[in-house]
C-alpha cells in the first residue's frame, strides 16, 4: 500500500485548490489588428498560466512566428501544443480580412469619414464572422463558459455567443472609451471635460464643448440606433434566424465591466464608475525579443547622436505615405547626424531616382518597437500617436513627435503635447522646416526629456501591475456571477434622463409657471390699484 509523503500531499492539495479556482473563459477578437492582439495575447497567456481554461478566437495568426512548432493546426482551429488549457481558434478568411482594413493617410482629411463608413464596414465584418466555421462551431458547442471577454471595437456581432452560452461579458477596449461604450456601462459621459476622439483637450471653451457634445452624441446615436440594428439585420439574414435577441438588449443585460487600456497619468481623466477599470500598459514589461545582428550593429553604431524611430502603427503602412511627405521626410533625415529606423513594408516603393535614401536611414518591414524604444541610444520617436505607441514611448522614457491621422490619435497627441514631452504636428501644415525644427527642439531642449521622465515615473507608480489588476477583475466578475452589484442604475435610464433633461424641463416649466403667475398677479394688482384710484376719484367727484 502506497502512503503519500508530505510533498505529494502538498501537491495534491494545491492541485485541488487550483482546479477549484479554474474557470472556462472565451476571448473573442475575430476583428482585430496587430496592436490590439499585442494587448490580448499577453492577457490570454497569463489567464492560462494561472490555471484557467481559455478559448481564444483571434482574427490574426499568432504574433510569435518564431515558434510555429508550438502550434498545431486542425482545420479552422489551432491548439497550443505546449499548454493543455489554452486553445486558439483561427479563421483564414478573417486573417485576410484583418490585413486589409482600408485605412490610409488620406483619412486625415475628414475625422468623420470613418464614422460614416462604420455601418458598411461593420456589415462586412459581421457577415464574415457569421459565415465563418469557427462561429458556427462555437454556436453549436456544448461547452460551458463562465465569462466572455471581447474587444470593444468592431466585435459586437459576436455578442450573440453571450446569449447562447448564457454568460456575462467584459469589454476590453484598446483605446480611450468611446461615448457609446461609456453609455453602455452607465458611466457619465462628462462631455464638459472628457473629449471624445473627435475632440481636442479637457480644457474647452464654449464652442469646443459644443463641438464635443454634438460629435459625441452624434456618434452615440449613430452607433446605438443605426449600427447595432444593422448588425441585427445582418445576423438575421446570414444565419437565417428571425427570433435572435437584439445586440443592444444583450449588451444591456450581460455587460458586467469595461476594461480600458488607459491610465490617468497619461490620458484625459475618465468619468468615474465602479464598472470602468483602467488597465493601461497591459502589454508592457515582460521579456524583450532579440534583435537581428545587422539591426543591432546599426543601432550601436549611432554613437552619442543616437537614433530616431519612425513608425505609424500597424494599420497605417509606411509605404502608403504620399510621395510629397515621403520626400519631405527623406530630405529632413538627410540633414540629421542621427540614424533613422523607419517601418517601411515594401522596399520597391522607396529609392526612386528622385528619392535617394540617405546613408543614415534604415528601412525595415516590421518594427520591433518596444525593443527599439528600450535601446540606450533611442533619442526620438516619430509616430501617429496610437495609444499603445504612446504607452511604449512613455514606459521607455523617449520623447516623441506625433502626427495623428484618425480615431483617438488626435487626443492622444494633444494630451502628450499638453504634458510637455511631445510635439504635435499637423499633416496639412507640415513642411520640411517645421519637421526639422520640431526634431531639433526635442533633441536639444532638455525640458522634453525631463518632462518625459516625470510622466514615465507617474505611469509606473501604481499600486499593482496592470496585468494583475486586469486578471483580478476578470476573476471578480466570475466569482460574483457577473457582478450585478456593479451595475449602475443609470443604465436603465434613457439618454435625456441621464442628462437630467427631464429634470431641467421640470425646473423650466416650474420657473416659467411661477414667472407667469407672478406676472398675472402683478397685472391683477395693477388693475386693482387702478380700480381703487378710479373709485377714490369718483368719490371725490361726488363730494
Amino acid at each position: 500500500m502506497f502512503v503519500p509523503g508530505i510533498a505529494e500531499c502538498i501537491l495534491l492539495v494545491l492541485t485541488i485548490i487550483c482546479s477549484g479556482a479554474a474557470h472556462n473563459i472565451l476571448v473573442l477578437t475575430p476583428i482585430t489588428t496587430p496592436s490590439h492582439s499585442n494587448v490580448f495575447e499577453p492577457l490570454v497567456a497569463q489567464l492560462a498560466d494561472r490555471g484557467h481554461f481559455v478559448t481564444y478566437w483571434n482574427g490574426l495568426l499568432p504574433s510569435d512566428k518564431s515558434d510555429k512548432s508550438s502550434w498545431v493546426m486542425k482545420s479552422n482551429q489551432t491548439t497550443v501544443a505546449n499548454s493543455s488549457n489554452l486553445r486558439l481558434l483561427t479563421s483564414p478568411n478573417l486573417v485576410r480580412l484583418n490585413s486589409q482594413h482600408e485605412i490610409d493617410f488620406n483619412d486625415r482629411d475628414s475625422p468623420f469619414r470613418l464614422l460614416f463608413r462604420m455601418p458598411g464596414t461593420l456589415e462586412k465584418y459581421c457577415k464574415a464572422i457569421y459565415e465563418d466555421p469557427v462561429f458556427h462551431w462555437l454556436m453549436n458547442s456544448k461547452e460551458r463558459y463562465d465569462l466572455i471577454i471581447l474587444d470593444g471595437f468592431s466585435n459586437d456581432c459576436t455578442l450573440l455567443l453571450a446569449e447562447v452560452f448564457d454568460v456575462p461579458f467584459i469589454y476590453l477596449n484598446c483605446f480611450p472609451p468611446t461615448p457609446w461604450l461609456l453609455y453602455a456601462i452607465g458611466s457619465p459621459l462628462a462631455m464638459d471635460h472628457f473629449p471624445n476622439p473627435s475632440g481636442t483637450r479637457d480644457k474647452m471653451d464654449l464652442w469646443q464643448r459644443t463641438f464635443n457634445v454634438v460629435t459625441g452624441l452624434g456618434g452615440l446615436f449613430i452607433y446605438n440606433w443605426h449600427i447595432l440594428p444593422t448588425i441585427d439585420r445582418v445576423a438575421s439574414r446570414v444565419l437565417g434566424k428571425h427570433n435572435l435577441t437584439p445586440i443592444l438588449d444583450i449588451q444591456s443585460r450581460r455587460l458586467s465591466l469595461l476594461m480600458t487600456n488607459t491610465h490617468f497619468s497619461i490620458n484625459f481623466q475618465l468619468p468615474t464608475s465602479s464598472a470602468v477599470v483602467e488597465v493601461g500598459g497591459l502589454h508592457l514589461g515582460g521579456k524583450l525579443k532579440r534583435l537581428p545582428k545587422d539591426l543591432v550593429s546599426f543601432l550601436d553604431g549611432s554613437g552619442d547622436a543616437g537614433f530616431i524611430i519612425v513608425s505609424f502603427g500597424s494599420m497605417l503602412r509606411g509605404d502608403g505615405l504620399p510621395k510629397d511627405f515621403r520626400r519631405l521626410f527623406l530630405s529632413v533625415f538627410a540633414r540629421l547626424p542621427q540614424r533613422v529606423v523607419w517601418k517601411w513594408e515594401d522596399q520597391s516603393k522607396l529609392g526612386e531616382s528622385e528619392e535617394l535614401i540617405p546613408s543614415n536611414v534604415k528601412t525595415i518591414s516590421w518594427l520591433p518597437q518596444k525593443e527599439l524604444l528600450s535601446h540606450r541610444n533611442a533619442r526620438l520617436f516619430i509616430s501617429h500617436g496610437g495609444l499603445l505607441s504612446k504607452q511604449e514611448t512613455i514606459f521607455n522614457g523617449v520623447p516623441a513627435i506625433f502626427l495623428p491621422v484618425w480615431a483617438d490619435q488626435p487626443i492622444n497627441a494633444q494630451k502628450a503635447e499638453d504634458d510637455g514631452y511631445a510635439i504635435r504636428l499637423c499633416w496639412d501644415e507640415l513642411t520640411e522646416e517645421i519637421l526639422y525644427n520640431a526634431i531639433q527642439a526635442i533633441l536639444t531642449n532638455p525640458r522634453y526629456a525631463k518632462r518625459m521622465q516625470h510622466v514615465s515615473a507617474l505611469m509606473q507608480d501604481q499600486i499593482d501591475k496592470p496585468m494583475d489588476r486586469a486578471i483580478y477583475w476578470i476573476e471578480y466578475v466570475i466569482r460574483h456571477q457577473g457582478a450585478p452589484h456593479l451595475r449602475n442604475a443609470s443604465r436603465d435610464l434613457m439618454l435625456p434622463q441621464r442628462a437630467l433633461l427631464d429634470v431641467m424641463c421640470i425646473f423650466f416649466i416650474f420657473t416659467f409657471s411661477m414667472i407667469y403667475v407672478i406676472y398675472r398677479l402683478c397685472l391683477f394688482c395693477s388693475a386693482l390699484y387702478r380700480w381703487k384710484d378710479m373709485m377714490i376719484g369718483l368719490h371725490k367727484k361726488d363730494d
